[in-house]
């Protein structure tokens, strides 16, 4: 019977099996070996997830578990704050683990929260809302509400197929990078929209004050309208907001 998030429990010939985190182990068996209990802690210290073993009742091995944090991820983050937003960590995994992997990569301690689950990381994406917009990515079923509920939740590749299909927009190529691409990508885009709506605001005023004034010729202003639109389409179009290649980020709905 597998908890998710948590571990699996079921029976091994005559004997019963729990293996799975430290704390939702030693809620099932009768006693864990001090050495065993110190080990794990010393191993979430390091940022690698212990996992422990039972059989009938007793803690028998630790095993841990980790990986390590891809090359373009702290460049990444750098490249979010940059655009002013605040970096946070929600995950499953031991909360000592998720601290030093926020701390690697310059997240605040507070914002680094581990044993979050589902359910948690659907009411921080919500109480956080009431802040102002939030982009929550992810890539597993845990995530899947959370990313429902965000401003734009962003899947990655290789993510499960709920998170998949609850997410805004998904990442088709590697890398955390590529997040940072979208961000900015965004942001160029709305450039391009306030330019573009500056644009048309001036040339339709201009227009309509020398139409009021009997200066511009109703073929001329028949002319000129298409015009407008047509220098709004071609803006647009030379603007290039996602300028890292076809492909890397794609609607969901």
């Amino acid at each position: 019977v597998e908890t998710q998030g948590a571990g699996s429990e079921g029976r091994v010939g005559s004997r019963r099996v729990v293996v799975g985190a430290h704390d939702w182990v030693a809620a099932r068996v009768e006693a864990i070996p001090l050495g065993i209990s110190e080990r794990a802690e010393a191993l979430s210290a390091e940022g690698l997830s212990p996992v422990l073993v039972a059989v009938d009742g007793r803690a028998v091995a630790l095993a841990a578990f980790g990986d390590p944090l891809r090359d373009d991820a702290q460049s990444a983050l750098d490249r979010v704050r940059a655009h002013g937003w605040r970096v946070g960590v929600l995950s499953g995994d031991h909360a000592a683990v998720v601290a030093a992997a926020g701390q690697q990569l310059g997240v605040n301690r507070a914002d680094s929260r581990g044993r979050v689950s589902p359910e948690g990381k659907l009411q921080v994406v919500t109480a956080d809302r009431n802040d102002g917009p939030v982009v929550m990515v992810g890539d597993g079923v845990n995530d899947a509400a959370a990313l429902a509920a965000a401003t734009v939740g962003v899947g990655v590749h290789g993510g499960a197929e709920a998170a998949l299909a609850a997410a805004d927009v998904y990442i088709t190529t590697p890398g955390v990078g590529r997040v940072a691409d979208l961000l900015d990508g965004a942001h160029r885009t709305m450039r391009v929209v306030r330019r573009n709506l500056i644009f048309s605001l001036l040339y339709n005023a201009v227009g309509v004050s020398l139409a009021m004034a009997g200066l511009l010729n109703p073929v001329v202003a028949a002319v000129l309208m298409p015009l407008s639109s047509l220098t709004v389409i071609v803006s647009s179009y030379r603007a290039r907001m996602f300028s890292g290649g076809s492909g890397e980020a794609m609607p969901c709905r």
